[in-house]
């Protein structure tokens, strides 16, 4: 290529690094968008400063807050429930490992969600699971979390229907994107599981659209998507149990966390009225301006409790706290677990296949393929889908 007399060639960044460039800048405005949310609306909303916040947490006192923190790690326990559920053959060691690593992720990028999904994917084809495994894994768990999130705004206005005069606008909002979410979710799982025809025409749809995007792939999405119904009909119909008690100790016990929260900061309101808030907040932590919705869950909850009586000072204090417990103990914890796993991951070869039995070495349920064995093949985000964690798609990342 030819160049003209004077003219100085730009050299371009390759598309990796303009990528990697782009994903850092949108990391650092999401967190700077988390910031602003926390350091100056939610005191907006609460009538309060940071300095009264901060007096406020650091008063709670040690006991209070290892007790805080014990509540944090049987909620994230419970959620192993679901996991091993979704996944024969995983143990709650390794599902609570998975949790925490993907949910670390999640609860710093912005969207991280697919990150998260891809470093617990990664952690799944490494303890021996097959990428059918993992991929039903993913589907059925994201249905269970979009009914849950969608289902305790729907419980709360039902609480407060009571009380109609005090009832805010965010509550009928999260009661009717609730319900939309969760009847979405509920229509397509049906539409998947109910009928070979209809998968068949899921899998149509994404074959046309994988044909544009990349023509030579080799791919078989009709293929796929049928051999996903049959796995997914097997765990749902066997499982359900399993996933149902998870999700349902995750979000109570986490409750329990967000009124104790409340009561250390000096919230004195009823127990429905400190449920409708942390349910608006549990549906915002799928907004995903932001890392696993921060400062948006927390302002959403707060304005909840301030208009239904609570004390705007305390409030802040407390929906403060809840989130550091919620959130953003769960990144450095996260870091460990993804550390350890990296350390004492096996060696291709030296893991059995663990979906030949369950986590408690009982034979696999019906339906469950057995996984093939481990390997070290790459895998991309695009390929889980969603996060495994809290706030994610949470539960808790929320």
């Amino acid at each position: 290529m030819s160049i003209r007399t004077g003219q100085v060639p730009v050299p371009r960044l390759p598309a990796d690094a303009r990528s990697l460039i782009w994903r850092i800048v949108q990391g650092v405005l999401s967190l700077g968008l988390s910031a602003a949310l926390l350091g100056w609306l939610l005191p907006s909303i609460t009538h309060t400063t940071w300095g009264e916040i901060w007096r406020t947490i650091t008063g709670i006192g040690w006991p209070a807050f290892c007790g805080l923190f014990s509540l944090m790690i049987i909620g994230l326990y419970c959620y192993t429930f679901t996991l091993s559920g979704s996944l024969p053959g995983l143990s709650h060691i390794r599902a609570l490992t998975a949790n925490l690593a993907g949910s670390s992720v999640s609860n710093v990028l912005p969207a991280g969600g697919a990150f998260g999904t891809a470093l617990n994917y990664a952690m799944f084809r490494s303890w021996g699971f097959s990428h059918t495994q993992i991929t039903s894994s993913v589907i059925v768990t994201t249905v269970w979390n979009v009914l849950a999130r969608a289902l305790l705004p729907v419980l709360a206005a039902l609480i407060l229907l009571p009380f109609p005069d005090r009832l805010p606008g965010a509550i009928w909002s999260g009661a009717v994107l609730g319900g939309v979410a969760g009847g979405v979710a509920v229509l397509a799982l049906i539409a998947l599981l109910a009928s070979r025809e209809w998968a068949a025409r899921i899998g149509e749809l994404l074959e046309r659209v994988l044909r544009k995007v990349r023509p030579n792939s080799q791919l078989q999405p009709v293929k796929t998507v049928i051999r996903l119904r049959g796995q997914m009909i097997g765990l749902v119909s066997t499982r359900w149990g399993h996933l149902t008690f998870g999700l349902a100790g995750f979000f109570g016990v986490y409750f329990v966390l967000f009124s104790a929260c409340l009561r250390l900061s000096g919230v004195d309101v009823p127990w429905r009225v400190m449920f409708a808030a942390y349910a608006v907040g549990r549906l915002l932590t799928a907004v995903p301006v932001t890392p696993g919705g921060l400062g948006v869950a927390e302002a959403g909850a707060a304005t909840v409790l301030v208009a239904l009586g609570a004390d705007p000072a305390a409030t802040g204090a407390a929906v403060a706290l809840f989130a550091l417990f919620s959130h953003l103990l769960e990144i450095p914890c996260g870091a460990i677990a993804a550390v350890l796993w990296m350390l004492l991951r096996p060696e291709p070869g030296e893991e059995d296949a663990p979906g030949t039995g369950t986590a408690d070495g009982q034979p696999a349920v019906a339906g469950a393929t057995a996984a093939a064995p481990a390997t070290r093949k790459g895998s991309s985000a695009a390929d889980a889908g969603e996060p495994v964690g809290e706030r994610g798609p949470d539960p808790a990342g929320q």
